[in-house]
């Protein structure tokens, strides 16, 4: 039997030309009641990784819909990015918190939240995690 295809080389490969940044995955609490004041507290979310990654932007960009004329939207008003992480780092949950700790090249990845929208990718070859995000706004 032919052993299956080890891409471990292309994602050390990936890891070093486009992990540039330092990612924080956390995992939010559920919240608990604080018995004194009534009110429901969230504790602090779990840290779950933190390391070499990339938040890359959905490459198309949202357009606009026109089902009425002179009345237009947005089709998508939210916008779709990819983490990618070493296969070696944990696999993300859907609601995880992503954060760029630390930006090589884009300081506008600073001071910006993402929801993960699915667990991390799993394949029988995989080269690097993949997760689908969802920046985060005021409102989440």
């Amino acid at each position: 039997m032919t052993p299956p295809l080890d891409l471990t080389s292309l994602g050390a490969v990936v890891q070093d030309l486009v992990m540039a940044d330092t990612i924080r995955i956390a995992r939010p609490a559920p919240p608990v009641l604080n018995p004194q004041t009534g009110e429901l507290e969230h504790p602090a979310p779990t840290v779950v990784y933190q390391g070499p990654g990339a938040v890359l932007s959905q490459s198309a960009a949202p357009g606009l819909s026109l089902p009425v004329a002179g009345q237009p939207w947005a089709d998508n008003p939210t916008d779709r990015y990819r983490l990618l992480t070493p296969i070696t780092a944990p696999v993300a949950a859907r609601d995880d918190e992503v954060s760029v700790v630390s930006a090589t090249y884009d300081p506008a990845l600073l001071g910006r939240a993402w929801r993960c929208l699915q667990p991390g990718q799993a394949s029988t070859l995989v080269a690097v995690r993949v997760t689908w995000l969802d920046e985060k706004n005021g409102s989440d």
